[in-house]
């Protein structure tokens, strides 16, 4: 039950949740948000509440691989199967962006997009993405997929994300587009 205790003479109070005491008879030191604010029991409520909405609502945004890094990624990979370097460099530029943005957990990303972003053919460019999704998929062991996949190719002994249930092969494109399998996230 809340409780709003009076503190000093000029109106301002304690919001309280139960009726714990401190030492010889105090009221114990506050350890809610509301220290000496003016606030009824049902604005302590609301506060609470209105905390609790933006702890929820304030959770990483690595929760799963950002949109980001996974809507260039997906760009990237999607281009490199059909055979076209078609914005792969752009992609590749706002996903070390993006990666630069997100601190030490997606250093290794920012690395290789931007090696990736530097590509001038589409050979260049494959041989580029496999590190870059090396390291997106270790990145997203982490923080989780979401709806994305891993599918795996044997022939280069890589690995790549994508989304959907049809394998797009990005590193034999229309050569070998099916040759592959989804793999479990952690398997490869």
């Amino acid at each position: 039950m809340w409780q709003v205790w009076p503190i000093v003479n000029d109106g301002r109070s304690v919001v309280r949740l139960g009726n714990w005491q401190g030492r010889r008879g105090r009221p114990g030191r506050m350890k809610t948000m509301a220290r000496h604010v003016r606030i009824s029991r049902r604005g302590a409520a609301f506060a609470v509440s209105a905390v609790v909405l933006v702890l929820f609502a304030a959770q990483p945004a690595s929760a799963a691989v950002a949109e980001g890094l996974a809507a260039p990624y997906l760009h990237i990979q999607l281009a490199l199967a059909n055979d076209s370097m078609d914005g792969v460099n752009d992609a590749a530029s706002t996903m070390a962006a993006e990666a630069e943005g997100m601190g030490a957990p997606a250093r290794m990303i920012a690395a290789t997009a931007r090696a990736l972003a530097g590509a001038s053919d589409i050979e260049t460019a494959r041989a580029a993405f496999g590190p870059l999704s090396d390291a997106l998929i270790a990145y997203g062991e982490e923080v989780g997929f979401g709806e994305l996949r891993i599918a795996y190719c044997p022939m280069v002994d890589k690995s790549w994300v994508q989304a959907g249930s049809e394998l797009r092969n990005p590193f034999y494109g229309s050569q070998m587009l099916t040759c592959g399998s989804f793999v479990e996230v952690g398997s490869r």
